[in-house]
Parts: structure tokens; sequence; C-alpha cells
């Protein structure tokens, strides 16, 4: 497992996407500012933050479903069809159509591994997706996945804290799912994994993320790790002796993801490989409760960490990223070049994460079903129309929602311009109903706040 500096030297960076579930920046405490602290101290994640490049502000999309079509496509929701969370029947032709970045690394000579909650149209054994070894939790696999039993706990997402012990075939009833927490049900490789009352299927999903990591290859690696910390419902989580939980709640998320957070790097540091191995730590969308599924700064803002020794930067940077432009970084930090006829919807950040000047994008974008939000530097318009002022500080709950003004209606005026350089989504994605669009030329009564955040 430990290797040679003179081998790494000449070996590409290893990459490492680890994607939290629904978890704003302002959870870690990195991202606080003194008026604002965070939801949780956050020590490990700060860690990383101050050995790496911490990106003030970043864009997913709303929705766990969109945010992972967007990331591994490198395209937004028009050119895809992937608007929201349910499944479509057309979801096998999407990696057929929209080479996954997975795809490209493997081509490129990268070992490919996936770990954690899947959630991405199709089925992680399609030969598209290129995977060479996946480790899913079958709470999230679909129709579409291999044709496994799973006897243990199920749940449905109108009672998700209720689980009841079932037997079924995984993912033949939309309605109901296999557990993902406590006697989780976690498929490797296409075999369901022993699990028990005493198992936690996060745990599972780590150990077979540290295996990939450390298996003996001559090639570099790609590991997609979406944790499915913080998702709820907040079990509690496996405590620090063994036989010990922790209490219910968003807190004690945070704490494992620490703890896995801290192992994983801790387990490629002592195998020689951090120094070379590209760590990107972000999250799908907005916290449960605090964003998440609104079309607004509020739900599509996620943190944002570079960190490894490849990465070379340090400190903050002001470059405004979303989540079209994890793909063509990827492929930058591998050398491999974006080919002509790709129509990719974003640009590396490399550069800001080696440290050199990067403005960024002009403008962000993100969309869930029939609504669309926008922001500049300065300004965020939500999909009903409203205008926030964007914090100077970066910190999302420092900005300010603006009453009808000059100020707001020269920001609505500006955003809805390059809103309009954005396809909207064809009305039969919908049933026949046309994107959702407010009257933003209404003039509000009373000078109000346009309903939005």
């Amino acid at each position: 497992f430990l290797l040679a500096s003179a081998v790494l030297a000449d070996r590409k960076p290893n990459i490492i996407f680890l994607m939290v579930d629904d978890c704003s920046a302002v959870e870690f405490s990195c991202y606080a500012t003194e008026d604002h602290p965070a939801g949780n101290q956050t020590p490990v994640i700060d860690r990383l933050a101050a050995e790496g490049v911490l990106f003030r502000t970043c864009w997913a999309t709303p929705l766990c479903k969109p945010s992972r079509a967007l990331l591994m496509s490198g395209k937004y929701g028009y050119p895809t069809g992937q608007y929201g969370n349910k499944l479509q029947r057309n979801d096998l032709d999407f990696a057929r159509k929209h080479p996954p970045v997975s795809q490209r690394l493997k081509k490129a000579g990268y070992r490919t591994g996936l770990a954690g909650k899947w959630h991405l149209p199709g089925s992680p054994e399609q030969e598209e997706y290129a995977w060479d070894r996946y480790a899913a939790l079958g709470g999230y696999l679909n129709v579409h996945g291999p044709n496994l039993e799973w006897d243990g706990l199920w749940f449905r997402w109108s009672e998700a804290a209720r689980t009841f012990h079932d037997v079924g075939i995984i993912g033949k009833n939309r309605q109901t799912y296999p557990s993902m927490f406590w006697n989780g049900c976690v498929v490797e490789d296409g075999k369901v994994l022993p699990s028990d009352d005493e198992t936690y299927g996060p745990d599972l999903c780590q150990d077979f993320a540290l295996r990939f990591i450390a298996e003996d290859s001559d090639k570099p690696f790609f590991l997609f790790y979406p944790i499915v910390l913080t998702h709820d419902p907040w079990f509690p989580t496996p405590g620090e002796k063994p036989g010990e939980k922790s209490e219910p709640g968003m807190a004690a998320q945070v704490v494992q993801l620490e703890r896995y957070v801290e192992e994983l790097v801790g387990h490629l540091k002592e195998g020689g490989l951090w120094e070379n191995t590209v760590l990107i730590l972000t999250a799908d969308n907005a916290t449960l409760g605090y964003g998440k599924r609104s079309c607004s700064e509020f739900g599509v803002r996620v943190p944002l960490i570079t960190a490894g020794g490849p990465v070379g930067g340090r400190g903050v940077s002001d470059a405004l990223i979303d989540f079209a432009d994890m793909y063509p970084t990827m492929l930058e930090v591998a050398g491999v070049p974006v080919e002509e006829g790709m129509a990719l919807d974003g640009v590396s950040f490399l550069d800001a994460m080696k440290g050199r000047p990067h403005e960024g994008k002009e403008f962000l974008f993100s969309y869930v079903d029939r609504e669309r939000t926008i922001r500049d530097r300065t300004h965020s318009m939500s999909s009903r129309g409203g205008i926030l002022r964007c914090a100077e500080s970066g910190n999302l709950l420092e900005g300010e929602v603006l009453k009808e003004g000059d100020e707001a209606s020269a920001a609505r005026r500006r955003l809805r311009a390059a809103l309009r350089q954005r396809p909207a989504p064809a009305k039969d994605e919908f049933g026949g109903k046309a994107p959702f669009e407010v009257d933003w030329d209404k003039p509000m009564p009373n000078g109000e706040v346009m309903h939005a955040y």
C-alpha cells in the first residue's frame, strides 16, 4: 500500500469527489463569521480548508438527483432532461447520450469506484458509467439496478423515520426502499452485503472506500463518494465505543461525517497517497429545513473545499463556481483535454485550486423542475423573482433580501437578461405545463419584498 515517491511523481493525480448529502455551507465552522456562527464545530473539515482552498460561493441544485446528473454530465438540465428527483422512463439513455466523467477518466487510465448513495439516472452497472467497483446503498438503487432481494428493514419517504421488516426485490416497489442507516442495505459489485440490526450502512460504504483506494495498482484512481450523511431521517449514529449510539439529530450526523473524513485523509497520508491525491469536498444541496428544495441561493449554496498535495493553493477563493464546473476541472486535473463537441456548460477552476488567478463564471445558474435561479457576483435572483444582495463575506446568512426599489429592479433586469441566454425546459417535460415564471414586470404593492426567500 505504501508507494514510493518516485512512482507517484510519474503518476496522474488520484481524485476523490466527496459529496455530502443535504448540507449547507453554514453547517461547517470554516464558513462561519463573527456575527453568524456555524451550526456545528467541524475541526477536521476546518483543517482541510486551512491546508487547501475554501471557495466562498459554490452552487449545486436544490435536490439530489439533478445535482448528481449535472456533476456527472457537466451539463445543465436542459440538454439532459434531468430537472428533478423523480425516476424517468428514459433514465437509461442519460449515460448513453451524455458520457459521464467517470467514463472519461476510465478511458484516461483511471481505476473508477463509487461508494455511497447512487440516485443517478440509470444503473451503476451500466457500461457507460464505467465503474470498476461500486458499493451503493440499496435505498437509492432504482428499477434499472441489479435484480436483488433484500430481507431486512425498509422505509417509505412518507414516514422516513419509521422502518419495518419485509422481503422484496430492490427497486421494484417505488413506494418502499431498503434501509440506508441501521440494518443498512449496501450492494457491492452486484451482491448484497451481510447486514443486521448492528450494521450501520454508511460504515459499509466507508469500508469500501478505504479498501478501494488501498488496492495495489499501477493506475491512478477516481473515487466518487456521495456519502449519505447528513440526509434525513437523522437517526442516531455509532458512538465512540462499540455498541454505543449517539443522540439522534443533525449534529450527530456531522460528527460522524467528521470521523469518516478524518479516517479517509489519515488512510491516504499513511499510505503515502495524500501528496498525489486531489480531494474535492462539497454537498449536493442545502440542509433539509434550511433551504433544500428552494430554487434560490438558500437552496443551492453548498460548501466547496479542495485539498491534497496537487492542489497547491491555500486560503479562500472568491471565484463563482457551480456544479457544471466540476466535470472540466476533474478532466484538467487528470490531464484529459475537453474535446470539441462535448458541449460542457462549465469551466475548469483548477487555477483557483493551484492558487493562481481565476475569476470563475460571470453568472451561476441552477434549477429544479420548472423553476430556475441565477446570480452574479453581487446579486442573486430566486425563481420567484426575489433579489438577494450577496454578502462580501460570502456567508449566506449575511446577505440582504431587497425590497422593491432601484437596486432590486436593476439587478432583476440584469439577471433576467442572463437567464434568457439559458434555454428553459420544454413544456412536454412537465406534462404540457410551461416553465414556472412569475410576472416580474408587475410592480409590488407598497414596496414589499418579492416572495422568494
